[in-house]
C-alpha cells in the first residue's frame, strides 16, 4: 500500500492549509494581526501556525512559531496528526485516503498531543502592567478627524469613559478594555494615534485574551438591544449614524469563531435583551461572523468550521428541531455514503449523516466560503428558525460603518 498514493503529487495538489482547517480548524482561530492560526484554548503560550510556500520547491508548508517545527503535508500528518515522526508509509497513506474520501472519515474529537503539551503550562491571567490615564486629549484629532466622530457622541452616556490613554515603556496609545462576559478585564486594545510610521496600527496588550473577550459600551438603564460589530469604531459610527436608543454596543475586536459567538449569545440571554443587531463588515469575513452568531443562537448547531473554500456546519440530530431541520435539508443534496466525504473536489450544498450510536446522529453540512453563499445560508437559517423578530442584520453600504460615517460627512461638507 505504501506506493498507492503519489506523495510528490500530493504535496502539490493538496492544500495543506485546507487540510489543517478540516482536521484541526475547531482548535484554532485565525488572528488577522498575527496573520496566523492561534490555538484557541486561551493559554498564553499556545501554538501559533503559519503557512507559506517554499522558496525553491514552491510547495506549501506549515511552520509553528511556538514549537519550531515545520514541513509539508506529509510531515504535518506524521508530526501533528499521527504524532509519530517515524510513522510508516501505510499509516500516512491511511490518513490521506481518509481525507480524500477513500475510507470512512473520523473527525478529530479530542485534543492532539501538541495541544496537551500546553496543559502543563499554567494559564496566565491578564494583568495591567502599564499606566491608565483617563484622559484622551492627545487622541482627539485622531478620533474627530481621522475617524470623523463628533465630540458629543464620545462624551455621551453610552460611550463616556470607555477610551483612555495607556502608557508602557514610554509608549502612549489610545486604548480601550477587552472584557469577558463575567465583566472581568482580560486585555487592552491599543491604537497608535501619533502621525508617524505606525499611525493607526492596532495591537493587543501583552497576554490579552481576545479569544474570550469583547469591548462593551456602557449599559444604560432599560437597555433592550445588543448590537455587535467587528470594531468598536464601527459601533460608535453606527450610533452616530442611526442614533438608536436603548442599545448596548459590543465589539469582537476582529475575532469571532463559533466558540466566541456562543459566549456573546450567552451574554445576550443572561441579560434578557429582546433584540440583537448584527453590524459586521460588508465582506466575506463579516458574513462569516454573522453565520457564527446565528448558528450559536440555534439549538442543535454544535460547531462551525471554515476551510479555504468550504464551510462546515455540524448539527446534532438529538437537539435540533426536527421540523425546521427537515426544511433545511431541502436545500442540500444528501451524500448517501459517508465514505465519499470529502471527495477529491468538495461540493458545496451537500450533507451527510454520521451515526454515532443507536440514539445519536450528527449531520455535516457544507456551503461555499463565498459572500453570496454565506449571505444566502444565513438568511435561510433566519427564515427557517423565524429569528426575524429577534435578530436584525444591518450591512454597511461600504466596507464598514466607520467608512459609511466618514463618506457621509465628507459628502455633507462638500
Amino acid at each position: 500500500m505504501y506506493n498507492i498514493l503519489n506523495w510528490d503529487l500530493i504535496r502539490f495538489e493538496i492544500d495543506i492549509e485546507q487540510y489543517f482547517l478540516f482536521k484541526m480548524g475547531s482548535l484554532y482561530n485565525f488572528d488577522k494581526y498575527k496573520q496566523a492560526y492561534v490555538l484557541n484554548e486561551g493559554k498564553a503560550n499556545g501554538d501559533i501556525i503559519r503557512f507559506f510556500y517554499h522558496e525553491t520547491s514552491k510547495i506549501k508548508m506549515y511552520y509553528s512559531i511556538v514549537y519550531q517545527d515545520s514541513g509539508d503535508i506529509i510531515q504535518f500528518i506524521k508530526k501533528r496528526i499521527l504524532q509519530n515522526q517515524n510513522a510508516t508509509g501505510n499509516e500516512v497513506n491511511e490518513e490521506l485516503r481518509t481525507f480524500l474520501g477513500l475510507k470512512t472519515y473520523t473527525p478529530i474529537k479530542h485534543k492532539s498531543s501538541i495541544v496537551s503539551q500546553t496543559d502543563s503550562i499554567k494559564k496566565r491571567d491578564y494583568e495591567i502592567y502599564g499606566d491608565i490615564i483617563h484622559k484622551i486629549d492627545d487622541h482627539l484629532k485622531y478620533l474627530t478627524e481621522f475617524r470623523s466622530f463628533s465630540y458629543d457622541v464620545l462624551l455621551s452616556p453610552v460611550f463616556k469613559s470607555i477610551f483612555f490613554t495607556y502608557t508602557t515603556d514610554a509608549i502612549s496609545t489610545l486604548s480601550f478594555p477587552i472584557i469577558n462576559i463575567e465583566g472581568k478585564i482580560v486585555g487592552i486594545n491599543r491604537i497608535e494615534t501619533k502621525e508617524n510610521h505606525y499611525f493607526n496600527k492596532k495591537w493587543f496588550d501583552k497576554n490579552s485574551q481576545n479569544g474570550n473577550g469583547f469591548t462593551f459600551s456602557n449599559e444604560l438603564p432599560g437597555t433592550e438591544t445588543l448590537s455587535i460589530f467587528e470594531s468598536f469604531f464601527d459601533a460608535i459610527s453606527y450610533h452616530e449614524l442611526y442614533k438608536l436608543n436603548s442599545v448596548q454596543y459590543c465589539a469582537t475586536n476582529g475575532e469571532l469563531g463559533f466558540k466566541k459567538a456562543k459566549l456573546i449569545i450567552n451574554y445576550f440571554q443572561e441579560k434578557n435583551f429582546k433584540r440583537l443587531i448584527l453590524g459586521n463588515d460588508n465582506d466575506s469575513a463579516g458574513k462569516y461572523f454573522n453565520l457564527n452568531i446565528i448558528g450559536a443562537f440555534i439549538n442543535g448547531i454544535d460547531r462551525i468550521r471554515k476551510g479555504k473554500e468550504i464551510i462546515y456546519i455540524e448539527i446534532s440530530g438529538n437537539l435540533v428541531d426536527p421540523y425546521k431541520f427537515k426544511l433545511l435539508k431541502r436545500f442540500f443534496k444528501v451524500s448517501e455514503e459517508q465514505s465519499a466525504f470529502p471527495p477529491k473536489i468538495i461540493t458545496p450544498y451537500i450533507y451527510f449523516t454520521e451515526t454515532l450510536s443507536t440514539n445519536e446522529e450528527r449531520h455535516f453540512f457544507t456551503i461555499s466560503n463565498t459572500e453570496d453563499s454565506l449571505e444566502f445560508f444565513v438568511g435561510l437559517l433566519v427564515r427557517i428558525w423565524e429569528l426575524n423578530t429577534q435578530i436584525i442584520i444591518h450591512t454597511p453600504i461600504n466596507k464598514d460603518f466607520n467608512e459609511d460615517l466618514i463618506k457621509l460627512k465628507t459628502t455633507s461638507n462638500g
